[in-house]
């Protein structure tokens, strides 16, 4: 083989690749300019006449840096086809950046070039044995996965509002990039706005219909950041919230100077709509008539901005009624109204003046226009918790109407469904307990086993906190979560992550110590979703669902033994359909592992039963439930485990390059036995080292500070990853440098035909093996994953590394075909390297045992990268030792060695001088 040639042919094929990409990115260049700068005029100029630019302006702009906004249309280009996994757009939200602001040769009109990014958000769903969860993929950063971004620049008139721009986008479609130009029309741009300020515009193709790159029209609808004033709030509220109802001031928490309004509604708020008795979808009790159909259950608040007072703020109140939509962000304009409002110190609520939004509706936004503002809303904070009121936030809705005018309906209670972290913070929130005597009787102290001598969680830790999955006659039936509301009177989240010892514990009023043996109150908050499908008779309670899942919340209060790590509690679960409000004849009792428990086996195990008789209509059948033990002290010493990886990391990788160096000062001592080392091992050993380091090459050159990282000390992952990828580094670049030496002896070999058949020969073996391998452990984890593009990644990954740990395979098989018994490895090579694949998984096997599983936490023996479990670490080492003492003998003896005797030929060849420097493949002649 002629390898002067092999190395001319790929300087060639990279300078014509890299022409092409030259050129390709010049014709993009090209096609860019000629689809933008010369289309304003033609279409932009009736809106806003083109101008000559003058200077940069930086006090004037049509937008805030950043101006948020909705659109509808242009499915073709900013839709995802459903592929099973996920589904439709769950919110369709938009960016203006706006880059440069430019004054021109005419008044009050100004060159603007920005950025319209457009993001669509797309929720999925994941079934797990003990749970279902729903995501919100939607970010407002402009390299969020789908997003469209369009370069535009144009004119905006400030005496008109209009603003007129044109620009281009790229959008992939079936692998092909195709070039989207494009016109952008806004109206109603002010430098200052108020809450019947809407901007609305139009973004159309500017390439012909019948061409793939054609998109839809699509019609955005904004509302103004810049320069707002508060016309309502100030006038309205002057007294207080005239039409709501009077709660005396104390039964209500007041805001601190550190603590503003804007503090408590800095992300969205859900609440839960509870309408008077007798409420159907008449026109008299929805909030928009009944032009929709139905009576939404569920209301959110969503911030758009604060006043720089941080005493009022504008909202964007949406309505809905799917149970799951809380998780995801909507924009059903016909079901929402804009509104602004204001802290009344006097009376501690947060009142709220809202309008409608007329004539927005799904196909377009263009015509959207504020409307009626005769909705009124107030939330306030309660002061008191108990076992029927848990909701940190609560209010009413009601209309500014009189009962007989055209759009008036009845005053609708709401109340939070998720507490809000920041809530819990405000001085004077108490919790009361209620069922007192109740807990005495059904609670009784259980005495603590005298064999047992193991530590149970502190009452206050955060480890209190669970997740379950929910089994009836030892049928999976559904999944929840539970989580503390109160310790003692105290709100739960008040305290700090970790309590050390007792000494730090708070001690108040009614609160005993554990510290004494006593017991200690607790309350705690308790979803649960039962798949209806799988309930029978004696569930019927729960049976009330046609969606398939069904809903629960149950609120309980106890006591809890720190001795036993026993919970009781009576419960008390919040009745929807029926006219009791809550059913509090329910008992649970839930049981906490030791501390110093399994980390692999231990679980939270539990029951939740009725205490009804069984001819109630509301008693059920009792509920098992379990969940995984996560404690706080396992996640500290899983800390100390990430340190010790990395540190058997760097020592692993240190190993591999020294017996590498090793192996190349065999090569160089003894020339001749080079070119008889397996190119297709050399190669697997140096991708081993490759694709790690281009896996992660964003932890050593992109620091990302939006990326998730375990963080300790103050002392950041990445840094520790930057050394591990440089060790990393070394050992790739020794092996490669061990490739090319093997290349170098090989082709400078005279009689190299039979090194190359066999090398062909070995390639014939080893490629199918690995094909068939490959497809066996592919389609046998093909059934644990839920994404094709992960299963695919994760097998092959793992498989790649079984490849590894098996590198020896391809030198046996060329050994075995050459027939040869040079010893073309060193000793310290093949056995050190074995050793190296084998630690990992010795370590996996006393990490089982010892350390509780953390996702996205190991560093060395990832099992991403790796078959790891109790069989596999077993099989691997005692295959690398095999394959190990296979290239001993053969080396010793012959290639052939471990066949049967018919099988293996009498090995003839002249022994070549070692240390003669004429036959050293590695000099090279000047």
């Amino acid at each position: 083989m002629d390898c002067s040639i092999f190395s001319t042919s790929s300087k060639l094929l990279i300078f014509c690749t890299s022409l092409l990409f030259i050129i390709f990115f010049m014709c993009l260049n090209v096609d860019s300019v000629t689809a933008t700068e010369s289309d304003y005029g033609l279409h932009c100029d009736s809106v806003v006449h083109e101008s000559k630019p003058v200077d940069e302006e930086f006090n004037i702009s049509p937008f805030p840096g950043r101006q948020n906004g909705y659109y509808s249309g242009g499915d073709n280009v900013l839709n995802r086809s459903s592929d099973g996994y996920y589904y439709g757009p769950a919110s369709k939200v938009l960016v203006f950046e706006t880059h440069h602001v430019y004054t021109t040769n005419a008044e009050d009109v100004y060159k603007v070039e920005g950025n319209l990014i457009f993001e669509t958000s797309y929720y999925y769903e994941r079934s797990f044995s003990n749970g279902r969860e729903y995501y919100d993929s939607y970010s407002s950063d402009s390299s969020s996965r789908g997003a469209l971004e369009f370069d535009l620049h144009g004119f905006w008139s400030r005496t008109t509002g209009k603003l007129c721009m044109v620009g281009s986008g790229y959008y992939s479609k079936e692998g092909n990039v195709l070039h989207l130009a494009a016109v952008l029309k806004f109206n109603n741009v002010k430098i200052s706005s108020d809450i019947n300020t809407l901007i609305t515009g139009t973004m159309d193709s500017l390439n012909p219909a019948d061409e793939p790159n054609y998109f839809e029209p699509i019609s955005v609808l904004m509302f103004p950041q810049g320069s707002y004033k508060y016309t309502k709030v100030p006038k309205q509220f002057s007294q207080g919230c005239p039409g709501g109802t009077d709660v005396p001031k104390k039964s209500s928490l007041s805001l601190s100077r550190t603590i503003t309004v804007c503090d408590m509604f800095y992300r969205q708020t859900a609440f839960e709509l509870e309408y008077a008795s007798g409420c159907d979808s008449s026109k008299s009790c929805s909030p928009f008539g009944d032009g929709i159909g139905y009576l939404p259950r569920f209301m959110h608040l969503r911030t758009i901005q604060c006043s720089d007072d941080k005493l009022s703020l504008r909202f964007l109140i949406e309505f809905q009624d799917d149970a799951y939509t809380r998780y995801y962000a909507s924009s059903n304009f016909s079901t929402s109204l804009i509104g602004e409002g204001s802290w009344d110190a006097k009376q501690n609520r947060l009142c709220i003046i809202a309008c409608r939004i007329e004539d927005a509706s799904s196909s377009s936004l263009e015509k959207s226009h504020v409307g009626d503002c005769t909705t009124r809303l107030s939330v306030r904070f309660p002061a008191i918790l108990s076992i029927r009121n848990t909701s940190t936030a609560v209010g009413e809705i009601w209309s500014d109407k009189h009962k007989n005018q055209s759009g008036f309906f009845d005053r609708i209670m709401f109340r939070n469904t998720d507490n809000n972290r920041g809530q819990f913070q405000l001085q004077g929130l108490k919790y009361e307990y209620m069922e007192t005597d109740k807990v005495n009787k059904s609670c009784p102290k259980k005495s603590r086993n005298r064999n047992s001598t193991g530590e149970y969680l502190d009452g206050y830790s955060q480890d209190m906190a669970f997740s379950m999955s929910i089994k009836y006659q030892k049928r999976s039936i559904g999944w929840g979560s539970s989580k503390p509301l109160a310790v003692g009177d105290q709100p739960y989240q008040r305290f700090p992550l970790l309590i050390p010892s007792s000494s730090s514990r708070p001690k108040s009023a009614g609160v005993e110590s554990i510290a004494s043996g006593s017991l200690l109150n607790i309350s705690y908050e308790m979803r649960i979703e039962l798949n209806s499908l799988k309930l029978d008779h004696g569930l019927d309670p729960f049976n009330q669902s046609s969606n398939g899942y069904l809903e629960i919340r149950i609120s309980a209060e106890g006591v809890y033994d720190a001795e036993t790590g026993h919970l009781c509690m009576v419960g008390c679960r919040h009745l929807r359909s029926l006219n009791e409000s809550t059913d509090c004849d329910i008992l649970v009792n839930v049981h906490f592992p030791p501390l110093d428990s399994d980390r692999k086996g231990s679980k939270i195990k539990g029951s939740i039963e009725s205490t009804r008789v069984k001819i109630d209509h509301l008693h059920f059948e009792t509920l098992e439930f379990s969940g995984r033990a996560y404690y706080g002290s396992w996640a500290m010493e899983s800390f100390w485990r990430m340190d010790f990886e990395m540190i058997m990391s760097v020592i692993s990788n240190t190993l591999a390059i020294v017996f590498v160096v090793l192996q190349i000062f065999h090569v160089r001592r003894h020339p001749a036995v080079c070119p008889s080392v397996s190119f297709l091992m050399l190669v697997i050993l140096a991708l081993g080292h490759l694709i790690p380091l281009v896996l992660n090459l964003e932890a050593m050159f992109n620091q990302d500070s939006e990326r998730t990282v375990w963080a300790r000390s103050g002392t950041w992952l990445e840094m520790n990853e930057v050394v591990i990828r440089a060790v990393t580094m070394v050992a790739f670049l020794m092996h490669f440098r061990l490739l090319m030496l093997s290349w170098a002896a090989r082709c400078s070999e005279e009689k190299n035909e039979a090194l190359w058949i066999a090398e062909k020969r070995g390639l014939y073996v080893c490629l199918p093996v690995y094909i068939a391998g490959g497809l066996i452990t592919g389609t046998a984890r093909q059934h644990s994953s839920y994404y094709i593009q992960q299963t695919i990644l994760g097998s092959s990954r793992a498989y790649a590394g079984l490849i590894l740990d098996a590198f020896l395979f391809p030198q046996i098989i060329f050994n075995m075909f050459l027939n040869s018994r040079e010893p073309a490895l060193s000793r310290f090579f093949y056995i050190g390297i074995t050793l190296v694949r084998m630690v990992p998984h010795g370590y996996d096997l006393y990490r089982i045992h010892n350390y509780v599983d953390m996702n996205d936490s190991y560093i060395y023996a990832d099992p991403t990268a790796d078959y790891y479990s109790t069989a596999w670490d077993i099989i691997i080492p005692m295959l690398g030792l095999f394959f190990a003492a296979i290239i001993y003998f053969q080396q010793r003896l012959s290639g052939r060695c471990f066949l049967p005797k018919r099988f293996r030929e009498s090995v003839t060849y002249d022994k070549l001088p070692i240390d003669s420097e004429d036959q050293s493949p590695l000099k090279s002649s000047p």
